[in-house]
């Protein structure tokens, strides 16, 4: 018999590289993965949709045998491991749905005492008092735990917003409980569930709330707010598992750990309570396709950054080493990984046109300058007016007109070096020698106050350096004032008060501060970059603020259509030393000296349009009413995914 391999050519492996074995298998190891991950797909989303939203079939039984106990607890020997599916029928058939969290209540207990929220009796499943207290009571608690038609109109979503930080003070918690009391406001069936870690163990719902009253301004307590509130339940994420979310924690490989962790967080999370439908507003991207291969959940991700950006790829790919090639692989691989997840998002909004246009471009979906006017529907600006702030409405464009100006550049910013406060001094002092060249009397100067808070060490550090630059440069103290912790009444008061208002950072992803100067009639003086170059100071023409599109055909803007302005520095990593760039944006010296030369006619200008623009774009109402849009558009999502499951799990 002829051995058909010996009439084969002979390969001569001398001529194949590494790199050629590998490229030629590159193809085909993506394809196995796909295969698999398919497969585990398949076989793995009808298990977790009957293992976590099927209660047991006689879960009827077991409910109506808490219904007559004092405490309303039902066995643990019945609940197994199907806490998710009762705790969600509890949540359905309740008056209080709140009543279900896992959380306690209120910080002291009917006893006085301070509650321990890690006491195991808080995570045990109960019949809530109020609809044990009557006949009535028990007899809708039971009509209300039957399974309902999908498209019944007092069916109750579930609303599912991670944000294991909840109750931290931070742009990421504002955007959270803005989007928390929108949706509880849209549609009195939706039940807002927040998983979440707890600062102390003694937290509790309401101590969550009133710092969010306190923080925010969001007065989820009022008196004439008890059934919504009521529609918030909390599910407590173990504290001890914080780490596998926390960058601290891991030295090496830290974005995959906490990929990982996360995915950990998020099923841990579920074991409690799945929901309906899955919102992060903090930032878990590799979750993802868990969620949505799995348990065929509807998602909307509100994007603060890309978690991974092709800028991470290209630094990799120029090292030139070793480890830089080791690095590119590494990045490639959760480039990769982002990307996919992203796909998984039926909902995608961005707090910024920067972040819309790099997450974009870093799944390989970046968009032409003339398409991206497409994308505007995608970006939701964060909430830069509380939901119930009264003030807002109360200061009249008018009055903001009217108010005799102090010849001060207020710079609301952290104090660290991303911020760029030692180029501000550095072109201050340039701005001071340009002045006393002009020798003009009628140009008066302006002075700086630095406004931030200061953690401990770094910033401490940060801020002597810069108060050390000042005796540097001999700039008079007089001149720059620091002002450090102050009390929200001074920082309004010199908001409400400044000529201006600076923000000097690179690539600004969006810019609050720079709104509140708008919002205050402070004249805002940027960097033309990122988001108060793309979303906030931007053009208004006869009373119509002009779209991007309409602003990329635009050769060159009237002064009267300004809202602010804008320079550029040479340390700028982007920077380009062309002619017309150079022409095009002026230095940050340059920019002040402009600034001080203004008349009252052309300042005028200036600051009646930054208030029109930003009380537009960003004003009160402008976030829940788009808010409501799109989850709107996600409950219909989510109403139309239910439908086509099988018959009972569409009940479910």
């Amino acid at each position: 018999m002829v051995n058909v391999f010996e009439t084969q050519s002979k390969i001569d492996l001398s001529t194949f590289s590494v790199k050629d074995i590998l490229l030629s298998h590159i193809t085909s190891i993506p394809t196995a993965i796909c295969i698999l991950c398919y497969i585990i797909y398949q076989c793995g989303r009808p298990f977790t949709q009957r293992f976590f939203f099927l209660p047991p079939t006689d879960y009827r039984d077991t409910l109506k045998v808490a219904l007559d106990k004092p405490n309303g607890n039902l066995p643990i020997g019945k609940i197994g491991v199907k806490k998710s599916s009762y705790r969600r029928r509890l949540i359905m058939g309740t008056s209080k749905p709140q009543s279900c969290s896992t959380l306690p209540l209120n910080s002291i207990d009917a006893k006085g005492e301070t509650v321990n929220n890690l006491d195991s009796k808080y995570y045990k499943l109960h019949v809530p008092l109020a609809d044990r207290k009557d006949e009535e009571s028990r007899y809708n608690f039971l009509i209300n735990i039957k399974p309902i038609d999908v498209h019944a109109g007092n069916r109750r979503k579930l609303i599912g917003f991670f944000h294991p930080f909840s109750y931290a003070s931070g742009g990421g918690e504002k955007v959270l409980w803005e989007a928390v009391i929108s949706t509880l406001e849209s549609d009195i069936n939706n039940i807002a569930v927040i998983y979440t870690f707890t600062p102390t163990t003694s937290t509790s719902a309401v101590s969550i709330l009133e710092n969010v009253d306190k923080t925010f301004g969001i007065k989820f307590l009022s008196e004439d707010r008890p059934e919504l509130r009521d529609r918030i339940v909390f599910i407590h994420l173990p504290d001890k598992y914080q780490w596998l979310i926390n960058g601290v924690y891991f030295k090496f490989l830290s974005i995959i750990s906490q990929a990982i962790g996360s995915i950990i967080l998020v099923l841990i999370g579920f074991y409690q309570l799945v929901p309906d439908i899955f919102i992060d507003t903090m930032g878990v991207p590799f979750s993802y396709s868990i969620v949505f291969g799995f348990f065929d959940i509807p998602i909307i991700s509100y994007i603060h950054y890309p978690t991974v950006s092709r800028d991470m790829l290209n630094a990799a790919k120029n090292m030139g080493s070793i480890y830089g090639l080791i690095k590119y692989c590494y990045w490639w691989v959760l480039l990769k990984l982002y990307s996919i997840n992203i796909m998984c998002v039926d909902t995608a909004l961005y707090n910024s046109t920067w972040t819309c246009e790099n997450v974009l471009s870093a799944i390989g979906m970046g968009k032409k300058k003339e398409e991206v006017d497409d994308v505007e529907d995608d970006i939701l600006y964060p909430p830069c007016v509380s939901y119930d702030d009264e003030r807002f409405e109360k200061i009249t464009v008018k009055k903001l007109m009217d108010v005799k100006r102090d010849r001060t550049i207020v710079y609301l910013a952290q104090f660290r070096p991303e911020k760029r406060h030692k180029l501000l001094i550095k072109h201050y002092k340039e701005y001071l020698n340009k002045l006393n060249e002009l020798g003009n009397p009628n140009i008066q100067l302006h002075k700086l106050i630095f406004i931030g808070s200061v953690r401990e060490g770094k910033d401490e550090k940060y801020i002597n350096e810069l108060k050390e630059l000042v005796r540097e440069f001999e700039i008079d103290e007089k001149l720059i004032k620091f002002e450090l912790n102050a009390p929200t009444e001074t920082v309004e008061n010199y908001l409400e008060k400044s000529d201006y208002g600076i923000n000097c950072m690179w690539k600004e992803h969006f810019g609050i501060a720079v709104v509140e100067y708008m919002f205050n009639g402070a004249i805002p003086l940027v960097h033309a970059s990122a988001g108060p170059f793309e979303d906030i100071v931007i053009p208004r023409i006869d009373g119509k603020i002009l779209s991007r599109k309409e602003r990329n055909k635009t050769v060159k803007l009237p002064f009267n259509s300004k809202s602010g302005l804008f320079f550029k520095d040479e340390t700028d990593p982007d920077y380009n030393k062309s002619i017309t760039e150079m022409e095009k944006y002026p230095t940050l010296t340059e920019m002040l000296l402009s600034a001080s030369v203004l008349g009252e006619d052309e300042k005028k200008i200036l600051r009646e349009n930054a208030i029109y623009v930003s009380r537009e774009r960003f004003g009160k109402g402008v976030f829940p009413m788009k808010w409501h849009k799109y989850i709107t558009e996600i409950v219909d999502i989510e109403t139309s995914r239910r439908s086509v499951r099988g018959k009972v799990e569409r009940l479910y």
